[in-house]
């Protein structure tokens, strides 16, 4: 676990990596947010923007994916790998059947982030995003889509203030001490 009083001085790389990281989560969120007000058939002529909501979940799912800062490499490889096989299962489903197969291999890993984020830095609810984002692919899996737009959009709701505490916090929270990392 991250120690928030330890401050590594961070190089440019180190920068980019944790603005990628953030900038995946914030948009994780407004990506759920979107699939959620599309899930919900409020407005039938958004249905056209579901490609562009499951796009804009593997780009936020491959910028965090890419640059989570975990000490454990086994973890690390657990987060993150299971981002690859979603965008890549979701690269495969061109007619979007399995995609709740896809959406289930990245909440994983957005579900491991909110875990590393819970015990470091103590934000209120994302312990409970695990469920609600299982639940999620559970209820996509039977095709309960408007239930299921009420998890997402709850999701969507818990990781954006995750994002806004991670925007106020110096860089270097997210690093922590890099001489523990595993390598």
């Amino acid at each position: 676990m991250a120690n928030p009083e330890h401050q590594e001085v961070l190089d440019s790389f180190d920068k980019v990596s944790v603005c990628l990281y953030r900038g995946g989560i914030s948009l994780f969120s407004v990506s759920l947010l979107y699939l959620a007000v599309i899930l919900s058939g409020i407005d039938e002529s958004l249905l056209s923007h579901y490609p562009i909501a499951l796009l804009l979940i593997a780009v936020s799912a491959a910028f965090s994916a890419g640059n989570v800062h975990v000490y454990s490499k086994f973890v690390r490889a657990a987060i993150s790998w299971s981002a690859w096989i979603g965008i890549l299962l979701m690269l495969s489903d061109s007619g979007f059947e399995r995609i709740w197969l896809s959406l289930g291999f990245i909440f994983v890993t957005f579900s491991g982030i909110a875990l590393k984020e819970s015990f470091c830095f103590k934000v209120m609810g994302l312990k409970l995003v695990p469920m609600i984002l299982a639940l999620s692919v559970f209820l996509l899996w039977i095709n309960q889509t408007q239930i299921a737009s009420f998890f997402v959009g709850l999701s969507g709701l818990i990781i954006g203030y995750l994002s806004i505490a991670k925007w106020r916090m110096p860089l270097h929270f997210d690093i922590g001490n890099k001489a523990n990392y595993q390598v």
